[in-house]
């Protein structure tokens, strides 16, 4: 069953708001015009089409003329499609389209990530932020890169200008903690994943995350429970009765950690890796 929001509140100590459910759109689109040829190639990507999505984005560019965004759209079906030079070559031309736009720079910026570029992806997120600087996607973007490259503070200046710039977005409040917990500030790292949850009290995730901070701050009673609350969000992710054994055990709860023992035992080979990792983040 879904914990109920009074636990919530009793573990994290504040008052969970009631979820909202955004409206989906959908609609059909002949291409007819540049707008919607634009709209049918976001179609086609949306549903895995590369090819078709190539092709409406360019009959929008031959329709509407040279746009930036368009040049963006094309750039990233043909990103989608793998054919990274191609793609590389509509950001540099939407950059040519409109100067000092940040979005090339974000785009550009991803594809020297994945080719391993870790510098030249960084200026251009650096870029990107001059043109930009209360961008709070981009922040969260350059927090990502210095923490891919161990450079952890520097990540942790970067996610804390995403919280300041938006700080009703659950996720940033999330790699904040997941940062912290590196460095080793527990309480700090508990705190964010605390506002994180306040955000987004059904993801089940997050409650894990706080165990760990809970339990480095030496409580572990508040560790089982949130343990026990992402099991009641998601009780088909037997990996989570697995947690609770280690848990239980660790807290010398030998009984009730053989109830879960019993649970856990439908975990599969990755569920087992996965639990391997966790204790050495518990320090177990």
């Amino acid at each position: 069953m879904n914990p109920s929001y009074r636990q919530i509140a009793e573990l994290f100590g504040f008052e969970v708001p009631g979820t909202k459910i955004e409206p989906t759109l959908a609609g059909k689109i002949t291409g007819e015009t540049a707008e919607e040829s634009a709209a049918l190639g976001g179609q086609s990507l949306s549903e895995g089409d590369y090819d078709k999505a190539i092709q409406h984005f360019r009959r929008a560019l031959e329709q509407g003329g040279e746009d930036a965004g368009r040049f963006l759209a094309l750039g990233g079906a043909y990103e989608s499609a793998e054919m990274a030079p191609q793609a590389l070559q509509q950001y540099l031309r939407a950059l040519q389209a409109k100067n000092n736009a940040p979005e090339p720079h974000l785009a550009i910026s991803q594809i020297y990530k994945r080719e391993g570029r870790w510098k030249d992806s960084i200026d251009e997120l650096e870029r990107a932020l001059k043109t930009d600087p209360n961008n709070a996607f981009f922040q969260m973007k350059l927090a990502e890169l210095f923490r891919e490259t161990g450079y952890r503070e520097q990540a942790l200046q970067a996610i804390q200008a995403a919280v300041a710039e938006n700080p009703t977005d659950s996720f940033y409040h999330f790699y904040m903690g997941e940062i912290l917990l590196e460095l080793g500030s527990n309480k700090a790292a508990l705190d964010a994943y605390r506002a994180a949850v306040e955000l987004s009290p059904g993801d089940d995730h997050l409650f894990l995350r706080a165990a760990i901070a809970f339990w480095r701050l030496g409580k572990p009673t508040e560790a089982i429970k949130s343990v026990r609350l992402a099991s009641d969000l998601d009780p088909e992710k037997s990996m989570y009765y697995g947690v609770l054994e280690l848990l239980l055990r660790a807290d010398s709860k030998l009984e009730e950690a053989a109830l879960e023992s019993k649970r856990a035992s439908s975990m599969d080979r990755y569920d087992q890796d996965q639990l391997g990792r966790l204790s050495k983040e518990f320090g177990i």
